[in-house]
Order: structure tokens, then sequence, then C-alpha cells
């Protein structure tokens, strides 16, 4: 049995991420407490220190988890290894329009928590260093994946910001534009 009495601890662990993502939605960076998220989970701030120590620890879970999901996502739409598609993976993954309200908030607050805990910045850093070296290796020219990586990034950061965020056949011809510079020779 876990600290928390219920479940195993990888159980306890996702629910007290999704305690987590709810008070960073629901209260934003600044609401991020261990006492909200213990209270959140229902379980004492005991048990939630025993899975995060410390606040940063939870923050670097959090992040780990959003980042790990994301890849997750983009590895199952990849295909074979070698053709282009990772990093075609990693456009359509990118493109937040196909999320649900919820989940454009989940984002919105994770990269007010980034700014918040600039240190985690590290961690993010070293993710997108692999996933660069993942298009660099996928099959096409890398300065072309490199290319698709920046602006499915940009077209992230334009739609989560509203910062006049591309639609209709202005968006659609971009994409489609982005997806062929990512096919393989």
């Amino acid at each position: 049995m876990t600290p928390s009495g219920t479940g195993t601890s990888a159980a306890t662990r996702e629910r007290l991420l999704a305690a987590a993502a709810t008070v960073v939605r629901r209260e934003g960076a600044r609401g991020l407490t261990l006492d909200a998220v213990a209270g959140e989970a229902g379980v004492s701030k005991g048990g939630l220190l025993y899975h995060f120590p410390s606040k940063r620890e939870l923050v670097r879970g959090l992040v780990a988890d959003w980042m790990d999901r994301f890849e997750a996502g983009v590895d199952a739409d990849a295909g074979p290894e070698g053709t282009g598609g990772w990093t075609r993976a990693y456009l359509r993954g990118s493109d937040i329009t196909r999320l649900a309200p919820d989940e454009r908030d989940l984002e919105f607050s994770l990269l007010s928590v980034l700014i918040d805990a600039p240190e985690e910045l590290d961690f993010v850093r070293e993710r997108y260093t692999a996933w660069q070296a993942r298009m660099n290796r996928d099959g096409i020219d890398p300065v072309d994946a490199t290319l698709v990586r920046l602006a499915a990034d940009g077209l992230w950061f334009a739609d989560l910001l509203g910062l006049a965020p591309l639609q209709g056949r202005t968006r659609a011809e971009l994409l489609k534009r982005l997806e062929a510079l990512a096919t393989s020779d």
C-alpha cells in the first residue's frame, strides 16, 4: 500500500499529476502549491511529498508528463523510421487546434509554470535537443526538418497565445506545404 493509502505507487503518482494539472488549469502557476495539490488529490501533504519531495520536483513531474504524452503521441503517429514520419507527426502533434479547450488551458498554464520556474527550462531544452536529433536522422534534409519544427512551434505559440493564429485556407495550405517539406526524397 502507498503512503496515500490507496492503489499502487504509480497510480498515486498519476493521480497527483492529474490533481496538479487541475490546480494549474484552475488557479494558474501561482496557485500551484503543495497544499492545493494534496487537497485536490485527496491525499495528505506527506503522501504528496513521498512522491514529489518538493514543489520543484512536482513541477518537473508535471512538465515531464506533458512532454512525455506529446512525444508518445508523435511516436504513435510517426510510422517507419527514416521516412520523415517523425517530423510530420511532430507537425501534426503541435497543432493545438486539435485539442479540447481544457487541454489548451493546460498547455497555456504549463507554459506559465515554466515562466514561473525558469530552472525547469533546462529540462525542456534537453527534450527539444533530443527531438531535433531525431528529426536530423529522419531521412529528410536536416534543414527542412528544422524548418518544419520551427514552423510547428511557431504555429503552436500563435494558437496558444492568440498571436494572429492562422485559420482557414491559409492554415491548410501552410500545413500541406510543411507536410510536403517533411517527406523523404
